[in-house]
């Protein structure tokens, strides 16, 4: 019986350093994908950026409503292209990778600099995402699901600003004070 559960215990030890391993493979394939992307991203080219989505791609970003598609992912991406904003640095830091089946999620943190006509100075922000990805038959991965958010706190921005108050989300006029 004790030789029995020595077998199973080394066996179960082995499966793990096996899984381990693995994901550490994993994550590191997902970082190399991250980082192509980023670097696609900044050199402004969309037509190698689509190749990473999946047909029904699922994006929710910031401030949006959902985009569901590839097409229509590529039409906002034409939108945003059309008003002048220029993203001169992206990164991202994949933290927690796990997989389930033939799905592989990816959390992370990211950075980004975007230059816009309206602004003098480039703007800098960062915050999180979560990516899902799709094991394809030929090892490559699809994007199917990718959202994001900021770290950065909007209305606080304006507020320092100058001129409004942060209310529960919403701006309101700072009141003027007498100067006697």
């Amino acid at each position: 019986m004790k030789k029995l559960f020595a077998i199973l215990f080394a066996f179960l030890f082995v499966t793990s350093l096996i899984n381990a391993q693995d994901m550490s493979e994993l994550k590191k394939k997902v970082q190399m994908m991250n980082d192509k992307y980023a670097e696609q991203m900044v050199d402004g080219d969309m037509s190698a950026l689509w190749d990473y989505y999946a047909d029904d791609i699922i994006s929710m970003p910031s401030y949006e409503p959902m985009i569901k598609g590839l097409e229509a992912c590529k039409m906002s991406a034409e939108k945003m292209e059309k008003s002048g904003m220029k993203i001169t640095a992206f990164s991202t830091t994949s933290t927690e990778v796990m997989k389930s089946g033939n799905l592989v999620v990816d959390i992370g943190t990211y950075k980004i600099t975007m230059q816009m006509p309206q602004m003098d100075i480039p703007w800098d922000d960062h915050g999180k995402y979560l990516n899902i990805w799709e094991m394809q038959n030929d090892g490559s991965m699809k994007l199917k699901v990718e959202t994001w958010n900021t770290d950065v706190n909007p209305w606080m921005e304006m507020e320092k600003m100058g001129g409004h108050d942060a209310q529960e989300g919403h701006m309101e006029e700072k009141p003027q004070k007498d100067v006697k």
